[in-house]
């Protein structure tokens, strides 16, 4: 073996190391926090309603039928939750985890066929390792399992559709598709769609094109019996308005729900979201473009997904990190060869890519990591003076203080990190830069999501705050909630916690009567709208708040 070439032995068990990495970076995390503020106490109350009520065709929420998503995420949360014996955060997130690494896997396997085992493992390895890809697979939101079927799909699709087409490998990739479908809507038929669309069209196979149509039947085939049995839960119409807002809305209507975005905001933000890999990435497309590469069908396809979602997605007027995450795969894919040829140098060959920008990357890591360093240890040894000057109060402060000795833990990380790393920039060797930053990788997340995160649990918790509602209201069985433009999308995560039915108020009139109707029970009145409620001026309400609450972005006054 070569000094700074991978062990034959991990290539040759590259399944398997990577299997344990993602298990070892992702489960034991799970249950260490609770459901965080804003997303997934709204998505796990639908997911306790099926638990609960073993009604598995139509989500619920407090009793309405709720299709804010379609219902993957519900089933995978409530089977777990019934395999483990019971609800909870470990339970609900699991599935993500378990998907995460799965798709890891796929993509790696794909990488192996097409590129040999290095760019297998690095494919795999560099997924795994994407910032964003790895928060999104410990949290309980459905764009991991859209992530795991679209890949999967495509990927099933593509060895299905080589010079040597099987049929059967080609309907599976599109059922796959299907069950995208069932996890996010119908972007997970058009998205891939428009992908395969666009890569044969680029190969001029023409008659791939118009086979696309009926495979995109067995897609509906496996989404449509959910949909109609929905639609007749509650009203086509109802179903419809909804398969809009969730879709096309999001695409070209107004803002959803602050989602707005300016045009490059993936432009600049998906190498922020590919972290650790994702500056590289420029530099991996240059090489495979120079070496040949575009002539590949399956390295242009890995340029289509990428592209294709990239640039479909800045088109939206909403856009979230979370939406590229079905390109991500690509990413790795794109990555693979690069750096297999940089970890596996052959001695004389004519397509060996520059070691120049990872040495450059090199420098920039190392000043980036002792600059967080810093960071790190002015919050472990600073953190009085930080709430002071800050003038933090409450969950705040207490947040800091208990960031501490997390804060620590990882300014060592990072200074070890950097000096191993400078060690290896000094020696001029990539390899030793690309292996070493992988290895570092590892205690990276395992710090941050088993340290770090935990201790922001007060920041993002609904827990306390739910605690105190259900104490102050006692036998009640509601409270309200006044919110005018978010309290829709908020209820949830209150229910999950208190158990109580929460009443939305959307007017003066409304929130004087329940106060009237209901004097044992209690208001939530936004701090930012009460202008909605009282006009400028109008304290009165001010006498019949006995208590503030703050949950993440958002303050109440709780009116009595």
């Amino acid at each position: 073996m070569r000094e700074g070439r991978l062990p034959d032995l991990i290539l040759r068990h590259r399944y398997l190391v990577l299997l344990v990495l993602g298990f070892l970076l992702y489960v034991p995390f799970l249950g260490m926090r609770d459901m965080w503020y804003p997303d997934e106490p709204d998505i796990g109350e639908v997911c306790k309603a099926m638990y609960d009520s073993g009604d598995w065709i139509a989500p619920r929420r407090m009793g309405e039928i709720w299709v804010d998503y379609p219902p993957m995420i519900y089933w995978t949360g409530t089977a777990t939750s019934h395999l483990l014996g019971g609800f909870s955060e470990f339970a609900l997130r699991l599935p993500n985890s378990l998907a995460a690494i799965a798709l890891a896997l796929i993509t790696a396997w794909a990488a192996s066929r097409w590129w040999g085992t290095a760019a297998g493992f690095w494919a795999g390895f560099t997924l795994l390792t994407f910032q964003q890809y790895a928060y999104e697979a410990i949290n309980y939101r459905p764009d991991v399992l859209f992530s795991l079927f679209i890949g999967a799909g495509m990927l099933v699709y593509a060895k299905g559709a080589e010079e040597r087409p099987n049929w059967l490998l080609r309907v599976a990739g599109f059922a796959l598709l299907g069950l995208a479908m069932l996890s996010k809507g119908p972007l997970g038929l058009l998205l891939p769609g428009l992908v395969l669309t666009l890569w044969h069209g680029s190969r001029r196979e023409w008659r791939r094109i118009l086979e696309l149509a009926p495979l995109s039947l067995v897609a509906l085939a496996v989404y449509m019996p959910w949909f109609i049995a929905c639609a007749h839960a509650m009203g086509a119409d109802s179903i419809l308005q909804e398969l809009y807002a969730q879709s096309l809305e999001r695409f070209g209507g107004a803002t959803f729900r602050g989602h707005g975005q300016p045009f490059y905001y993936y432009l600049t933000q998906i190498w922020i979201d590919l972290l650790w890999w994702g500056p590289l990435l420029p530099f991996a497309i240059w090489w495979g473009v120079r070496s040949g590469r575009l002539h590949d069908r399956n390295y242009q396809l890995a340029l289509w997904w990428f592209g294709t979602f990239l640039i479909f997605l800045t088109t939206a007027v909403t856009k979230r990190q979370v939406y590229m995450l079905p390109a991500h795969p690509a990413a790795a894919l794109l990555l693979a060869p690069w750096l297999a040829s940089l970890t596996q140098l052959a001695p004389r060959a004519t397509d060996n890519p520059s070691a120049k920008p990872v040495r450059l990357y090199g420098y920039f890591l190392t000043g980036l990591f002792v600059f967080l360093a810093g960071v790190m240890l002015a919050i472990a040894f600073l953190a009085n003076q930080i709430v002071r000057i800050g003038e933090l109060t409450g969950t705040e402060a207490a947040v800091v203080h208990a960031e501490r000795i997390p804060a620590g833990v990882m300014a060592v990380v990072l200074l070890a990190a950097a000096g191993w790393i400078w060690q290896a920039v000094r020696q001029g060797s990539a390899r030793r830069i690309i292996i070493r930053l992988a290895v570092s990788s590892i205690p990276f997340f395992m710090v941050v999501f088993g340290v770090i995160m935990p201790a922001l649990n007060p920041h993002k918790t609904y827990v306390p705050q739910c605690n105190w509602i259900r104490s102050e209201i006692g036998d009640a069985e509601s409270f309200g909630l006044a919110y005018p433009p978010r309290g829709h999308h908020k209820m949830g995560g209150f229910r999950l916690y208190t158990g109580a039915h929460v009443e939305l108020l959307n007017t003066r009139e409304e929130l004087d009567r329940y106060l009237d109707q209901h004097p044992e029970s209690v208001v939530l009145l936004h701090s930012r709208h009460i202008e909605d409620y009282y006009p400028p001026g109008n304290t009165t309400w001010e006498a019949r708040v006995i208590h503030d609450l703050t949950i993440g972005r958002d303050t109440y006054h709780v009116l009595q």
